[in-house]
């Protein structure tokens, strides 16, 4: 990646964190770039496929900070339980957009604009990586898996944004719990180790702390 994308990136994220992003218009972000904008459209097609980006950088960086500190502070150098870290990833993911409001009204406003470009294109990479490991008891033949990260990605934004909107009589951590279950239900994992991945994740959040930080940062 360039310099001049990844400062265009950087300018992005200040700026729909910052305005929103109804509010944000690719004119400003040249402006802040002292570029054109066509040379914006170069590296980004359109405005929310540059806000996907934005979107994949954060969770990009979540994911190496997760694996990077359960890996020396709570599995300490032994081999990570991978669907423990994803439990993890998977709260602190949704934790963010519920606990800080400008990370929320990016988020619900990028879905409204163009809904496909809320999703990352490497979606399925973490239900493949979890294929590989558990062998899941998936149809491969009718590409299940894609069908699998496909719905788990739009029944967990669906399910935080109902919580957020005051739709469930739950607390925030029962809905947490709930798109977490619901994930490793559409993999077929049993019930019982379902629950003991939400309890040893929990476990985790106690053991390495994790603090939010404005512009998508997480610590």
């Amino acid at each position: 990646m360039t310099n001049q994308k990844e400062n265009i990136l950087q300018v992005a994220s200040q700026l729909f964190y910052e305005q929103g992003y109804k509010k944000t218009y690719l004119d400003q972000i040249a402006e802040v770039c002292e570029i054109t904008k066509p040379l914006i459209s170069y590296y980004f097609k359109s405005k929310s496929s540059l806000a996907r980006a934005v979107s994949d950088a954060f969770l990009f960086e979540l994911k190496n900070k997760i694996a990077l500190k359960l890996y020396t502070e709570y599995f300490k150098g032994q081999r990570a339980d991978l669907q423990v870290s994803t439990a993890v990833e998977i709260r602190l993911y949704h934790l963010l957009f519920l606990s800080d409001p400008k990370a929320m009204q990016f988020i619900r406003e990028l879905a409204d604009d163009k809904y496909e470009d809320l999703f990352s294109t490497d979606g399925d990479l973490l239900y493949k990586m979890h294929d590989r490991q558990y062998h899941l008891a998936i149809n491969k033949e009718a590409d299940e898996l894609a069908m699998i990260a496909n719905a788990a990605r739009a029944s967990s934004f669906s399910l935080m944004w109902a919580y957020d909107r005051g739709e469930f009589n739950c607390t925030r951590d029962d809905c947490l719990d709930y798109i977490i279950r619901l994930n490793f239900m559409l993999m077929h994992i049993d019930q019982k180790r379902i629950d003991a991945i939400i309890a040893e994740s929990k476990k985790v959040l106690e053991t390495v702390p994790f603090t939010f930080k404005p512009y998508f940062q997480i610590d």
